[in-house]
């Protein structure tokens, strides 16, 4: 009422200045009676107001009373061609803004002359949803900061400053980071020629099976249509065409049932690497990380296959096993209906005696930043290390209920989704080695759901019509 009525009494002083051509005097007369007619909203009743007993005017309107006043006077010094908010009601100028109500607009203040007219409690720096509320606004309304004050906008600023110093200062370190293995993994290799071959990717469908694959994953996967059909045609799918991602790999449904093991709720595992090949792989990691050990510039993030030069790996996971298994067993869940298009594999490592290079005993329970995680163990000889799932983010009791442990076995793959939380208890003697990928479906599932939608699995059907601000429908 009171925002309405200070519109509607700009309006008619400003109507009667232009048809009155007769002194400011004149105009003054005319005042008090429409200070009287616009003000009778604010004596009228809340419709919060308690409902019994008597009703009476708060303080709050008391003011607004005062204030009006004061812009009544104040308004006959107004230029004329000046509108507030351009014409837009909700652009106009705020009450607790300086110098009155529709006082004409001022060339903007120096840092120096900044004041603030009421206390904020915004604070983007410590509290990420106010960050988060502030990018959200900048993409959903039109000059979104013209309703803050001066300092909050300071505040909005300094976080993104902060971000972007934490994006680039990460970026800085990770690039050098690769360039210090790269160094050194031509340096491995000048001193042990016998790993060139093995960093080197597989040209032949043959060489897979005999050399990496389990003999029971190959039967799965090449007695498949995709492959079967493949080797009729002329142009045969070569290696290159499926690490690449030019031929998506389909697995047919019948030969995953025999090959592929359900353990437990939304849990399945399922014989994948040799034995062979896992503890080359286990001797050429453990190699690298020994010619890094004494470095700490490398710290964190040298397990990664793409730095230590498998990067072939990681797309023959990703491409021939995880993208088609998942694409069967997670597409409506995990994936909103999509596909996996991004990996990143690792080797991860556990000791009874922690070191430098294997600094972890046990890993405390967790999710992974996954849409569907790859867990194969790569050996060594040890104890303990077992995996304990809890259940998925979202769902009743998830975090609560001990669903069940799996004990690794080499070679063997564990596939779930990477919200399922999980942890890998104590080693109590040896050292265990594990091949991680996680991978992720940045054109579906993360594309239309934020963060929080995407931590706790919420479901278009379970949003009711898609109610994630990041959705279709929002947008």
């Amino acid at each position: 009422y009171l925002q309405f009525s200070l519109f509607c009494f700009s309006l008619y002083t400003t109507t009667l200045r232009r048809h009155f051509s007769a002194s400011s005097k004149n105009l003054g007369n005319f005042v008090p009676i429409l200070t009287s007619v616009v003000l009778l909203p604010t004596v009228l009743p809340s419709p919060n107001a308690h409902r019994g007993g008597k009703r009476t005017i708060t303080t709050r309107q008391t003011d607004s009373t005062a204030r009006l006043t004061k812009a009544a006077a104040m308004t006959k010094d107004t230029d004329d061609s000046y509108t507030v908010g351009g014409g837009e009601v909700n652009e106009k100028k705020r009450l607790n803004n300086p110098g009155g109500l529709f006082q004409t607009p001022k060339s903007p203040k120096t840092d120096s002359q900044k004041t603030n007219t009421r206390p904020s409690t915004y604070d983007p720096e410590h509290h990420r949803s106010h960050l988060l509320h502030a990018i959200e606004g900048l993409d959903r309304y039109p000059n979104y900061l013209s309703r803050w004050q001066e300092d909050d906008m300071d505040a909005l600023e300094t976080a993104l400053e902060q971000r972007l110093e934490q994006v680039r200062a990460q970026k800085t370190k990770v690039v050098q980071q690769r360039k210090d293995i790269k160094d050194v993994l031509h340096q491995f290799l000048s001193e042990h020629p016998e790993w060139k071959d093995f960093v080197q990717a597989p040209k032949t469908w043959k060489e897979i099976q005999s050399t990496v694959l389990d003999p029971r994953a190959a039967k799965a996967i090449f007695r498949s249509n995709f492959f079967r059909q493949s080797n009729k045609d002329e142009d045969r799918v070569s290696v290159d065409d499926v690490l690449s991602g030019r031929s998506p790999v389909e697995l047919d449904t019948a030969f995953l049932q025999e090959w592929m093991d359900e353990e437990m709720y939304d849990i399945y595992s399922f014989p994948l690497l040799s034995e062979e090949f896992c503890q080359k792989l286990h001797q050429f990691v453990s190699g690298m990380m020994e010619a890094m050990e004494g470095s700490s510039a490398i710290r964190g993030i040298h397990k990664d296959l793409d730095n230590m030069g498998m990067g072939w790996l990681n797309d023959l996971i990703f491409q021939l096993i995880v993208r088609p298994i998942s694409s069967q067993l997670f597409k409506e869940t995990e994936l909103e209906g999509g596909d996996l298009d991004w990996r990143q594999g690792f080797v991860a490592s556990y000791s009874a005696s922690p070191t430098h290079s294997k600094p972890r005993e046990r890993l405390v329970p967790h999710t992974d930043d996954a849409e569907v995680t790859l867990n194969v163990c790569l050996g060594d000889q040890f104890e303990g290390g077992n995996l304990h799932f809890w259940g998925l983010r979202g769902e009743d009791l998830g975090g609560n209920k001990l669903l069940g442990e799996y004990e690794p076995e080499i070679g063997r793959a564990v596939i779930h989704s990477g919200r399922h939380l999980h942890e890998v208890t104590p080693i109590t003697s040896g050292n265990r080695f594990a091949l991680i990928q996680w991978t992720r479906s940045w054109s579906s599932a993360r594309k239309e759901t934020c963060p929080c939608c995407w931590l706790n699995r919420r479901k278009q059907s379970d949003r009711g019509q898609d109610s994630c601000v990041c959705g279709p429908r929002w947008n």
